[in-house]
C-alpha cells in the first residue's frame, strides 16, 4: 500500500517535533551542568553547548511550520497526482437546420415549485452520525458511476442499465477537500428500502478516486429502479441511479455504457468501500 503526500507531511512533522523535544532536553542538562562547575572556561563551553542546542531546536520547529504550511502544495506541484484521465468525446453532434420561430410565446402563469426534494438519511442512520455538527459546504462529489467491476480501484465505465443476474455492483466517484475523521454515508435503496448502506470515519486522502459497493444474492436484485446516496455527516452530497432489467426486457439486449470515464481530482489511496 503506498503513502499518499499527506500522510508523508506528517510523519516528517512528527520526526522534527522528537528532534526538537531531544534537543532542548539536551541543551537544559548542558546548561545545568555548566553553572555546576568551578573552571570558568568548561563552565562557559558547556552553556554556549546549551544554547546552540536551543537554536538547532528552534530551527527544528521552525522548519516543522514551514512544511506544514507549504509542503503539499509544493509537494503537489512536483509530484502531480494520477491517474489523469482525459475525457474525449467520441461524437459531435452538428445541425443543419436552424428554425425561426415566426411567433413569440409570453406565457401568463409561472409555476414554482411549493417543495424541493432533498435527500435525507434514514433515521437509524442519522442516530449514529457524530460528524460534522452542521452543513458540510467544502466536500465535493462527482456524478456517480456504476459497473460490476473497477480498475485498480476506480470505477472506468458507467453503466445505467444491468442484465440480471448480478451480484455486486460499484458506484464510483471522485472527490474534494475531504477532511480526516469526518463520517461519510453511502445508502442504496430499491424505491424506499434501503439494501445496502455503509457509514463510517473517512480515513483517506482529501482528494481522488472512491467508490462504495453493494454485493446481495443475485435473486435479490429485484427488476426495477435503484438509487445510491453519498453523504458527508448529514449533509447529502450527490445521488446517481441505475436500472435492474427483467429477463424478457435483456433477452438479446447489451446495455452500453454512458460514459468511460469520470473527472479526476486527486488520487485516493486505497479507495474506499
Amino acid at each position: 500500500m503506498g503513502i499518499d503526500v499527506s500522510t508523508t507531511v506528517k510523519v516528517i512533522l512528527f520526526f522534527l517535533g522528537i528532534g526538537a523535544v531531544i534537543f532542548i532536553v539536551m541543551a537544559a542538562n548542558s546548561i545545568k551542568a555548566g553553572r555546576k562547575l568551578m573552571f570558568y572556561q568548561k563552565r562557559q563551553v558547556l552553556i554556549y553547548r546549551g544554547w546552540r542546542l536551543i537554536l538547532v531546536a528552534l530551527l527544528l520547529l521552525a522548519s516543522g511550520f514551514l512544511i506544514s504550511r507549504f509542503g503539499e502544495p509544493i509537494a503537489y506541484r512536483y509530484f502531480p497526482p494520477s491517474p489523469t484521465i482525459t475525457l474525449t468525446p467520441t461524437v459531435t453532434t452538428t445541425p443543419t437546420i436552424t428554425l425561426t420561430p415566426s411567433a413569440t410565446f409570453t406565457p401568463t402563469i409561472t409555476m414554482t415549485l411549493s417543495q424541493t426534494y432533498t435527500p435525507a438519511l434514514p433515521q437509524f442512520i442519522q442516530e449514529t452520525v457524530q460528524t460534522p455538527i452542521g452543513p458540510d459546504v467544502n466536500a465535493v462529489f462527482s456524478p456517480l458511476s456504476f459497473a460490476e467491476e473497477t480498475d485498480e480501484g476506480v470505477v472506468v465505465e458507467n453503466f445505467t442499465e444491468f442484465i440480471p443476474p448480478v451480484t455486486t455492483l460499484f458506484g464510483g466517484f471522485s472527490y474534494d477537500r475531504m477532511t480526516t475523521g469526518v463520517q461519510w454515508t453511502a445508502i442504496w435503496l430499491y424505491g424506499e428500502e434501503v439494501v445496502c448502506s455503509e457509514t463510517k470515519a473517512w480515513n483517506y486522502a482529501p482528494g481522488g478516486y472512491g467508490y462504495t459497493d453493494c454485493t446481495r444474492p443475485a435473486e435479490d436484485w429485484k427488476p426495477g429502479r435503484y438509487e445510491v446516496q453519498i453523504y458527508v455527516g448529514q449533509t447529502w452530497k450527490v445521488s446517481g441511479e441505475f436500472y435492474i432489467l427483467t429477463e424478457e426486457d435483456s433477452t438479446g439486449y447489451l446495455p452500453a455504457p454512458t460514459g468511460s470515464e469520470q473527472p479526476a481530482f486527486f488520487t485516493l489511496t486505497p479507495p474506499p468501500g
